[in-house]
């Protein structure tokens, strides 16, 4: 690896000219040495470590945005594009990110990151209170020496590393920031940093020159608001969820469900009845809804879990040997999530899946659905779901019926969570607490006070 030092723009632009194509750049406000003595470059996840539940849950977003936005997106698996969303808005992956465009990694090498809590008094669409928390973030100018660091494409693939051009996940519509980045995703990197090897030069230069090269680029430009980055928007969107550890006395606090930095303020006084703001609640521990009129009485079992098993990714099960056991005792099984499911339905989310017995050996696998408008609870129901017969050897086969879903899709990832759920039965990660419950372990049964019917609109 080579080292230029450049005091000029002129020296930056023509050291950076001479290594030509198949060169990748990352620029740093600081320059971090292994034990070697070569550059150390580690992922997010090695330097923050890795928090299962919560990038799982990151995952599934994230993998939804992309569905919803990007045309002929398909979940392969490819673990590149997966964990784009993660690293570019402010959680960890495995990758570490780099540059087609040296002026963009110049800029990142001469501006530092930083960010704070801050906590905002607003009002939900009801006018009700609350504080509401955000991480806010922004860039402050270096006055010190930058680093440009340019990555071989050759090298990389010797080593068997991906180098994966972000393009492949552009919207139809707006500029993720990952599109106005020219962003490429070095990896994966699982046990350590990147090698040294696969760095041809190191180059340093003061500030004031890195700016002068990264001359038209500014923080607004290269982390675009949501109302031009779309997959930004996306996850701004997802449901406030209260700050549990804190008492019920005074003003309730609320965090978004995905922590991520925000480079200006998004929050209104009034929020939109869009903002979901979730107050931990099971549907068994609601009164009837005011306008009910009959009680419906049906054998049903509750099991309740987090978002890391809810969410968590699988192949599709069609044998479900512990299901079928409990469909056997039960006409019903509700499986609820401890927290709400985002679909960009305005004030309807997902709260949980159930399977329903019909006649000839036939159930419907469906989501449960909520009216969560701001911080009250407006009504629920069942999304329509698809329908599949139980052969004698316990095998679910699908079958059309009339009162399938006719949105297109196939909803394989109830199916999926269906396979968790009967794997956790099995080995006893769901645990019989009696009353017709089973309860994940380290999940709260419990209800807050709070969360009960709104008053109509």
């Amino acid at each position: 690896m080579e080292h230029c030092h450049c005091e000029t723009l002129e020296e930056l632009k023509l050291t950076i000219k001479q290594y030509g194509p198949g060169v990748l750049y990352r620029g740093q406000t600081h320059h971090y040495l292994s034990s070697d003595g070569s550059p150390s470059m580690p992922t997010s996840f090695q330097r923050h470590g890795c928090i299962p539940d919560l990038m799982i849950i990151w995952t599934y977003y994230a993998k939804k945005a992309l569905q919803h936005l990007v045309r002929g997106w398909n979940d392969t698996g490819d673990s590149a594009t997966n964990q784009a969303i993660l690293q570019h808005y402010g959680f960890r992956s495995f990758f570490l990110d780099a540059s087609g465009d040296p002026r963009v990694a110049a800029w990142l090498a001469c501006n530092k990151f930083d960010s704070k809590y801050v906590v905002n008094l607003v009002e939900d669409c009801f006018e009700d209170p609350v504080w509401l928390r955000t991480l806010n973030a922004w860039f402050v100018p270096s006055e010190d020496i930058g680093h440009l660091y340019l990555i071989s494409q050759k090298l990389l693939r010797q080593y068997e590393l991906q180098a994966v051009h972000l393009s492949e996940i552009a919207t139809d519509h707006g500029a993720p920031r990952y599109v106005r980045q020219d962003a490429y995703m070095v990896g994966p990197l699982v046990r350590e940093g990147l090698d040294g090897d696969c760095i041809i030069c190191h180059i340093s230069a003061p500030a004031e020159v890195l700016r002068k090269f990264a001359e038209g680029y500014s923080a607004g430009w290269l982390f675009p608001d949501p109302s031009e980055d779309p997959v930004y928007r996306e996850l701004l969107s997802m449901p406030w969820v209260k700050m549990r550890h804190l008492s019920n006395e005074g003003l309730e606090a609320f965090k978004r469900s995905l922590e991520l930095p925000e480079y200006a303020c998004h929050l209104q006084k009034h929020m939109p009845s869009s903002s979901a703001m979730y107050r931990p609640f099971w549907t068994r521990d609601l009164p009837p809804p005011p306008d009910c009129q009959t009680i419906i009485t049906s054998q049903i079992v509750q099991i309740l879990c987090g978002g890391a098993l809810y969410h968590g990714a699988s192949d599709p099960c069609f044998t479900l040997p512990e299901i079928n056991k409990l469909l056997e005792k039960y006409n019903e099984i509700s499986i609820e999530l401890d927290g709400l499911v985002y679909h960009g339905m305005g004030t309807k989310y997902g709260k949980g899946v159930g399977i329903v017995k019909m006649p000839v050996n036939i159930v419907c696998v469906f989501e449960y659905g909520i009216d969560h408008p701001g911080l009250r609870i407006m009504g629920i129901g069942r999304f329509f779901g698809m329908h599949y017969r139980i052969d004698d050897n316990g095998y679910w086969k699908r079958v059309i019926h009339e009162e399938d879903c006719k949105c297109g899709s196939d909803h394989i990832d109830n199916i999926s969570l269906l396979g968790r759920i009967d794997y956790s039965l099995r080995n006893r990660l769901l645990e019989d607490i009696g009353s017709d419950l089973y309860v994940q372990k380290g999940i709260d049964p419990t209800s807050d006070t709070l969360a009960t019917w709104g008053e109509p609109y």
